[in-house]
């Protein structure tokens, strides 16, 4: 299991069995902290508590201050310690006060019990398998399928759910049998049997936004924001940051500029294609912020060929298939990155909580529609829309805005592919829509609607997809990503501002950009939103052609057994033609079947 996990921590391996032999832990270590003194397995100081931690802990230094005055001795220099002296001094509940990224599992002999703990957001992995006779867990699902000697079932409810939404939502995971600790849980192991229970929740989210002045509010923010980055700069390694040259990345790149002392290094992607990548290119813009802030700046250029050398090595550090192609440049900006720091901040979450998406924006559009003769209008304007090529999205967008229930209209809108493709592409799952729905209601709870679609991505989309891509991608590399946005501070303040605040009809993030004036150029700042994202579209039809039928032919695809062909050979067909681009349902068939492939090998 460990050999399987090393790259996650090369500089350290270590273990710990229990005397009566009914417990094994290991541990591979990137030292970040404590470059000396902070090898783990780590126990207290008679050995009756003993932890394995992934992850940091950024407020380590005031929480041991504090326990030291409560009469608590320490050994060493690291956040880990720290956490076995908040447990003996506070129990569970302490662990609601560490501001970070974690997934832990400690030992406490004493108690006969072990405990398995996740960050409040989901930044750090943990998968856990449990049975009447064990419990087998893990930072990633190849070690786990190591720990349990065989390769588990296909869950078809899974696979239904990563067609449309490009990840499979937790607790949830493609296997069937092993499931994904919730951010912010915990989970007690002992007498054979497991507690699971909660030790964070957010819920400003539910309540009605504060009313005060928008000057109160976007002061808040802007300290909030300085106080979260300026924490995250703590390391005794090389530090550096993403640059997309976007507001959010931009601003953790403005904030690190005037609180390190050296030039901060800077890192980012742009793409070849034939025919011309410049709707995903933010070349321009990355250069710019990178003069204009002064940092040392490194930049890949990232070709057909690129993704096809390298569709391998991501996909087997994906453990679980995610449609979502940035893994791919992200793959090779931290390996970039990995060659000049051991750690670097990444802009995550500042979309889902800010309210960045085109969709937010849909929401307010459909709030507006219902004063009008809405279902007659909404038909209309599909029946003129059908007529015209490349108007998939726009049609994605209107049966979205036709549906009443925010959970319905939420999904509708995120779908990649709709819930009748996905019942002619897999037969086994007819009902998934339904259960979906049912579990994606318990996020539009909130007074405020915006917010609850914002607490909606943020619960799942944020975890499952994008905090997965950021943290296999880097990690393949033994590089550390931090995420500043995702300080538990700044998302209480987030949830506690008016949905309307931050998203308006034509923009938005509209409180975040004024907060961050004078900290980022108002060209970045009011510039157009581009996702990180690869020319797909063009590639498909040009350089990575003939890849794509080769993976996707109808040989390849009844061999694997799980899709039907000819839906597929359709859609390969109008998206060549170029009758709309269908590149993203296209890349995530393909991603499936080169990852079923590749999971066959977990076990050699």
């Amino acid at each position: 299991m460990i050999k399987s996990l090393s790259h996650r921590g090369p500089d350290q391996t270590g273990y710990f069995i229990n005397q009566h032999q009914t417990l094994g832990l290991g541990h591979c270590r990137l030292k970040v902290i404590d470059l000396i003194t902070g090898d783990q397995p780590m126990m207290n100081e008679d050995g009756s508590i003993v932890i394995i931690y992934n992850g940091e802990v950024y407020n380590f230094l005031e929480l041991k201050a504090e326990l030291k005055a409560q009469g608590h001795t320490f050994k060493t220099d690291s956040d880990t310690e720290v956490i076995i002296h908040l447990y003996e001094q506070e129990g569970i509940e302490g662990f609601s006060r560490l501001v970070g990224m974690f997934a832990f599992a400690m030992f406490d002999e004493k108690n006969k019990k072990l405990i398995l703990a996740r960050d409040y957001v989901g930044i750090k992995p943990l998968f856990y398998f449990f049975d009447s006779h064990r419990i087998i867990f893990a930072s990633e699902l190849k070690a786990l399928a190591v720990g349990l000697g065989k390769l588990p079932e296909l869950n078809y409810q899974a696979i239904s759910e990563y067609l449309m939404l490009q990840y499979v939502p937790g607790p949830k995971t493609i296997f069937q049998g092993i499931k994904k600790l919730e951010p912010g849980s915990y989970l007690i192991v002992g007498d054979n049997q497991i507690r699971k229970g909660r030790f964070m929740d957010f819920e400003t989210h539910l309540l009605e936004p504060k009313a005060e002045s928008e000057k109160m509010a976007i002061a808040k923010l802007r300290e909030q924001l300085e106080q979260s980055i300026k924490s995250q700069l703590i390391a005794d390694v090389p530090l550096g940051a993403f640059l997309s040259g976007g507001i959010d990345s931009s601003t953790i790149v403005s904030i690190m500029k005037i609180n390190q002392g050296e030039r901060v290094k800077t890192f980012s992607v742009d793409f070849s294609a034939m025919g011309g990548a410049e709707e995903v290119n933010e070349t321009f813009f990355s250069k710019f912020c990178a003069e204009y802030f002064g940092t040392e700046h490194y930049q890949i250029r990232v070709s057909a060929k690129d993704a096809i050398e390298c569709f391998e090595p991501v996909i087997g550090f994906l453990d679980e298939p995610i449609a979502d192609p940035a893994c791919l440049p992200t793959y090779l900006i931290s390996k970039l990155a990995r060659s000049q720091v051991t750690v670097v901040l990444s802009g995550e979450g500042g979309d889902e909580l800010f309210g960045g998406y085109l969709r937010y924006r849909l929401e307010r559009v459909a709030k507006m529609l219902k004063l009008f003769n809405f279902p007659i209008l909404i038909k209309l304007m599909e029946k003129i829309v059908r007529r015209f090529p490349q108007s998939l999205r726009i049609r994605k967008a209107l049966r979205a805005i036709a549906e009443k229930e925010p959970a319905k209209r939420h999904l509708l809108w995120s779908a990649v592919f709709s819930p009748e493709q996905i019942k002619g592409l897999i037969e086994r799952e007819e009902d998934f829509f339904d259960r979906l729905v049912q579990e994606f209601e318990v996020f539009f709870k909130g007074k405020d609607q915006l917010n609850s679609l914002l607490w909606a991505d943020f619960c799942t989309w944020l975890a499952d997809d994008l905090l997965v891509k950021v943290d296999r991608m880097s990690m393949a590399h033994s590089l550390e990503a931090r995420v500043p946005y995702l300080d538990p501070r700044l998302i209480n303040l987030s949830f506690s501002f008016p949905g309307k605040a931050k998203i308006g009809f034509f923009s938005g993030k509209k409180i975040f950009k004024k907060a961050v004036s004078g900290l980022v150029p108002d060209s970045i700042i009011n510039r157009k939103k581009a996702g990180f994202t690869l020319p797909l579209g063009k590639w498909f039809q040009s350089e990575l052609k003939n890849f794509l039928l080769e993976i996707l032919s109808e040989h390849e695809i009844k061999k694997q057994g799980i899709f039907a062909p000819e839906p597929i050979s359709n859609l390969i067909q109008l998206h060549i033609a170029g009758r709309d681009d269908y590149s993203l349902q296209l890349y995530s068939i393909l991603l499936f079947q080169l990852w079923n492939n590749k999971i066959k090998t977990w076990l050699e």
